[in-house]
């Protein structure tokens, strides 16, 4: 009976199958390691070096890449793997930036990028703005009979207001919300009255309201 040793040696048949088969497990297993897919990513924009007083928005806000590369590669990377990114040290004044995705976007090595969607976007810087203005108090009514007025002093007269340079650079004053009645005055009166925002501006640096006081004497009162 022969042994399973010189069965080996001697059967060039059963050499040729054991080589095939050894084949055929290498091509499986190689061609599963090189696989290759494509995956979607959603990319955000970043901004390096922003200054304190500008505004930034993106349009779009994302940027959709399609990558290619082995399932081994694509399955260990995730979109924070992808960077978008624009450095705007040197901007600090509104303006209006095109720029081109390809040129901004980092992604990992070994990954091919597909496509790019879309291929441009636009940063939109927007200046912020300090200003001091007047303060304006309205007033309804008149002063009941037999008083008179003396003193109106508004404290502070002017407030900084803070908002977009485009929109409040042609402000000058701002009003009290409410009006003071002076048909309810009778005597010296401190009231605080509230500033009103408008659109434009963002808010009141310091102040959003003032003290009004008014100073009055009755007309009859006898001079000592």
């Amino acid at each position: 009976m022969m042994n399973l040793r010189n069965i080996f040696l001697n059967n060039k048949g059963l050499k040729l199958t054991a080589f095939l088969l050894a084949v055929t497990v290498w091509v499986l297993i190689s061609g599963r390691e090189r696989t290759y897919l494509e995956k979607n990513f959603i990319v955000n924009i970043k901004h390096l070096n922003v200054s304190e007083l500008i505004d930034v928005q993106n349009r779009p806000d994302t940027i959709r890449v399609m990558a290619r590369g082995t399932a081994e590669e694509i399955g260990k990377i995730s979109e924070s793997d992808f960077n978008i990114s624009v450095d705007l040290n040197d901007v600090n004044e509104s303006t209006k930036l095109t720029m081109y995705t390809e040129d901004h976007l980092k992604h990992p090595e070994g990954i091919e990028i597909i496509s790019i969607n879309p291929k441009i976007f636009e940063v939109t810087v927007r200046e912020f703005f300090y200003k001091e203005v007047n303060v304006r108090v309205m007033y309804t009514g008149r002063l009941p009979n037999g008083v008179a007025l003396l003193e109106r002093k508004v404290s502070p007269e002017k407030v900084r207001i803070f908002g977009y340079k485009s929109e409040i650079k042609n402000i000058n004053t701002v009003y009290g919300a409410d009006k003071i009645n002076l048909s309810e005055i009778t005597g010296n009166t401190v009231l605080k009255i509230s500033l009103e925002k408008s659109e434009d501006i963002l808010r009141f640096e310091g102040y959003d309201s003032v003290e009004v006081s008014l100073k009055v004497k009755s007309i009859n009162e006898k001079k000592k």
